[in-house]
């Protein structure tokens, strides 16, 4: 078992993480400065992993955050990053399955609410971080239901995910009466399609949806874009 100790991207935060099960990328980073934070924020993470997102969101200012999974392992190194950081005052890990989040969270009880989910719903299995790629425990719809449950009215839920599944997604927000009101396709390169989407929703929302300019992450050199470093 080799626990590795990386920095999170813009704060200098430490973060312990063990290859064999997972490690965040950059769509985590993403995620995590892409959502509005209202003043004094108390924010769920869905899925935390060793909780990459929360404590990037608990950097940029949110009063509270809570993250939690149902790997006990994730857990346990998200608490260790927490603990080193000296984040315990703001951001807690536990260990829970979301689809039974009426038995740990009260219902509207957030500000926010962020998921990045399994983005696979079939095809070929990764070896590493299966559960975290493939709907092998919680569906898209099992996030969508528990962030609908936890979040308060006007209140908002973030979530990044593959172009494949933009069309559920938004089935989905709609049948949980989360409006979309902020989209952003996002591309690895100018030429090439894009990778992921990162949408924004209201709870009981009005209808008005803010699609705001592709980003692109990298130049044709490598190189990453001015628009990407201000993510970082």
């Amino acid at each position: 078992m080799t626990i590795r100790e990386d920095y999170l991207p813009g704060c200098g935060l430490k973060i312990f993480q063990d290859p064999a099960e997972f490690t965040f990328t950059t769509d985590a980073v993403l995620l995590a400065n892409f959502p509005h934070l209202v003043t004094k924020a108390r924010v769920l993470e869905l899925g935390s992993g060793t909780g990459a997102v929360s404590m990037l969101l608990a950097s940029r200012g949110a009063a509270s955050v809570t993250g939690v999974d149902v790997n006990p392992r994730m857990v346990e190194l998200m608490q260790q990053s927490i603990a080193a950081n000296g984040l315990t005052d703001k951001v807690s890990a536990k260990v829970h399955d979301l689809r039974d989040i009426k038995s740990f969270c009260p219902t509207e009880s957030m500000d926010l609410v962020v998921a990045n989910p399994p983005y696979r719903n079939s095809g070929k299995e990764r070896i590493i971080g299966t559960a975290a790629c493939h709907e092998k425990t919680a569906t898209l719809q099992d996030f969508f239901a528990a962030a609908a449950y936890a979040v308060r009215s006007r209140g908002r839920f973030a979530l990044v995910q593959l172009p494949e599944r933009f069309s559920e997604a938004f089935e989905l927000a709609l049948k949980y009466k989360l409006q979309p009101k902020r989209l952003q396709w996002v591309h690895s390169f100018i030429d090439k399609p894009a990778w992921i989407f990162l949408l924004e929703m209201a709870k009981n929302g009005s209808y008005g949806l803010e699609v705001l300019p592709p980003l692109i992450l990298y130049n044709q050199d490598g190189s990453m874009t001015e628009a990407a470093q201000k993510f970082y």
